[in-house]
C-alpha cells in the first residue's frame, strides 16, 4: 500500500544508521517490525530473568572464539 507522509529526515537518518538499513522504505519497515515484535522480546526477556541462573559473564563468553573456549 502506498502512503504519502511527512517524515522527520533527521530521525529517519538516525534510525537508518541504528538499523543498518539503506533505503527509507527498508528503514521504515525495519522500525515497524522492531516495534511490532517488541512484546515478544519483552516476554522472552522476562522468561530468561525468571530462570535461576547466574548470567555473569554471558556476553564475554559469547565473544570468546570456540577453540579458545574448549581450551579453557
Amino acid at each position: 500500500m502506498k502512503t504519502v507522509i511527512d517524515l522527520d529526515d533527521e530521525l529517519l537518518d538516525r534510525a537508518r544508521r541504528e538499523l543498518g538499513t539503506k533505503s527509507k522504505k527498508d528503514t521504515i519497515h525495519a522500525a515497524l517490525r522492531l516495534v511490532a515484535e517488541r512484546s515478544e522480546r519483552v516476554k522472552a526477556i522476562r522468561e530468561l530473568l525468571s530462570v535461576d541462573q547466574d548470567w555473569t559473564g554471558l556476553l564475554e563468553d559469547d565473544k570468546t572464539p570456540r577453540g579458545e573456549q574448549d581450551a579453557a
